[in-house]
C-alpha cells in the first residue's frame, strides 16, 4: 500500500514538472520571438513598455531565463532606442558599463584591472572655468606641465634677509669666504647716507673722510657685523647679491609653482582623473614627411589612473540620457571619448564645470628655506 502511494506521488509530481517545463517552455519562445522581432526593428520602446511592463523589466526577465545573451545592445537596427536599452542594460548589470567605454571610448585604456584616461596638460586646463579667474586656460596648461609660467618680477630685494640669514652655517661661511674675496679688490668703500655705523667708526679711526681704507682687519670686522654684511650684500657687493637672488628666485618661484600644481590637481582628481600622478608613454604612427613618403613616427601621450571617474561619468551620462531616444539625440558613440561625453554633462547636464581653485600670493616659506640649502653648491 505504502509503495502504491510513493509510486502516485513521483507520477504526480513529474507530471507537474512536465507541465511546468513545457510553461516554460511557451514563454521562452513567445520571448524569443518578441526578442527577434526587436531585433529586426519590427517593434519598438512603446511595444516593451505596453506589454512588457517597460524595457528594464524586459532585459531583468530575459537575464533570469537565460536569453539576454539574444540580444546584442550594440546592433545599429537599436539606435532609435540605444540610450533606453543601454540604461536596461546597465541596472540589470552594473559592470555593463565597462563594456560601453571599451566600445567606444578612444581615449580610455586598460590597463591590467584599472583604467587610464589619455589627456595632456591643454585639455585638462581646457574643463576649467576661467572666463571669471585672473588665470587664463594657458596658465593652467603650463602649470599642469610643468613649464615655467611666472612672469618676471622681483621676489625679493633683500637678498641679506631672505637668503643669506636663512641658510645653514657652513652655507654661510661660503658667502663669508665670496665676500672677503671680493673685498680684497677694492681699496676703498665710500660711506653715503645709507651706509652701516660701523664703516663711520672706522672711519674715524683711519682718520679718513668720506670713506674707509680696506684691509684684512676692516674686512674681518666689516663681515662680523650684521647691518655690514646687510649692505654689503644688499648694496655693494653685485655678484655676490646676483647668486643669492638667483639661488632665491628658483626656489621661490619652483615652490609656488609647486602649490599651484598641487591646488589644480586636486579640483581635477575625483573630477575626471583618480590620481594627479601622470605617466608618459610613446607609441608610434604612420605618417606623411615633408616629400611625401610614408614613414613611421614616435610620438607621446600621458596619461591618469581614473577608473572610478570613468565610471561616475559614464554612468551619470547615461541615467541622464536614458529617455533620449530617437533622431537628433546623442548616444555614447557620438563622443566617442570620455573628454567629449563629460563636456555633454557639464554644457547639457548637472554636471558643475569646474572652477579655478584659488591661488596663494606666496610659497610656503619653509620650503624656500629647505630648497635654498639644498641647492646652494648649484650657485656658490
Amino acid at each position: 500500500m505504502d509503495l502504491k502511494k510513493s509510486t502516485l506521488k513521483e507520477t504526480i509530481i513529474r507530471v507537474l514538472r512536465e507541465e511546468e517545463e513545457q510553461k516554460s517552455s511557451k514563454i521562452d519562445e513567445k520571448l524569443m520571438g518578441i526578442i527577434k522581432k526587436l531585433n529586426d526593428g519590427e517593434i519598438d520602446i512603446e511595444f516593451l513598455n505596453k506589454f512588457m511592463s517597460g524595457l528594464d523589466n524586459f532585459i531583468s526577465l530575459l537575464q533570469k531565463r537565460n536569453l539576454l545573451y539574444l540580444i546584442d545592445p550594440f546592433n545599429k537596427s537599436f539606435e532609435e532606442i540605444q540610450n533606453s536599452l543601454f540604461y536596461a542594460f546597465y541596472q540589470n548589470d552594473k559592470s555593463f558599463i565597462w563594456k560601453l567605454v571599451d566600445h567606444y571610448l578612444s581615449d580610455v585604456t586598460k590597463i591590467g584591472d584599472e583604467y587610464y584616461l589619455d589627456i595632456d596638460a591643454s585639455d585638462l586646463a581646457g574643463l576649467f572655468k576661467t572666463s571669471r579667474s585672473d588665470i587664463s586656460e594657458k596658465a593652467i596648461e603650463s602649470i599642469i606641465s610643468g613649464e615655467d609660467y611666472f612672469d618676471s618680477w622681483d621676489v625679493t630685494n633683500d637678498e641679506y634677509g631672505d637668503v643669506y640669514q636663512n641658510l645653514k652655517r657652513e652655507h654661510k661661511n661660503t658667502v663669508n669666504d665670496r665676500v672677503r674675496s671680493e673685498l680684497g679688490n677694492y681699496e676703498t668703500l665710500l660711506i653715503g647716507y645709507r651706509t652701516p655705523e660701523l664703516f663711520d667708526e672706522i672711519a674715524e679711526e683711519q682718520g679718513t673722510e668720506g670713506k674707509i681704507n680696506i684691509d684684512d682687519s676692516v674686512i674681518n670686522r666689516l663681515i662680523s657685523d650684521e647691518q655690514s654684511m646687510r649692505y654689503l650684500i644688499n648694496e655693494e657687493l653685485n655678484d655676490v647679491r646676483s647668486d643669492l637672488y638667483s639661488l632665491y628666485n628658483m626656489c621661490y618661484q619652483d615652490a609656488l609653482q609647486d602649490e599651484w600644481y598641487n591646488s589644480i590637481m586636486s579640483e581635477l582628481e575625483g573630477y575626471v582623473i583618480d590620481d594627479r600622478k601622470g605617466e608618459q608613454y610613446s607609441y608610434k604612427k604612420d605618417t606623411w614627411n615633408m616629400n611625401g613618403g610614408r614613414v613611421t613616427k614616435t610620438f607621446y601621450g600621458n596619461r591618469y589612473k581614473a577608473t572610478k571617474c570613468i565610471y561616475d561619468i559614464v554612468s551619470e551620462w547615461l541615467t541622464e540620457n536614458k529617455n533620449n531616444d530617437g533622431y537628433g539625440q546623442s548616444n555614447l558613440g557620438y563622443f566617442g571619448s570620455l573628454e567629449s561625453v563629460l563636456r555633454d554633462l557639464v554644457n547639457y547636464g548637472n554636471k558643475e564645470e569646474l572652477r579655478v581653485p584659488r591661488l596663494d600670493d606666496y610659497p610656503d616659506y619653509r620650503k624656500i628655506e629647505g630648497c635654498i640649502n639644498d641647492n646652494f653648491s648649484g650657485y656658490f
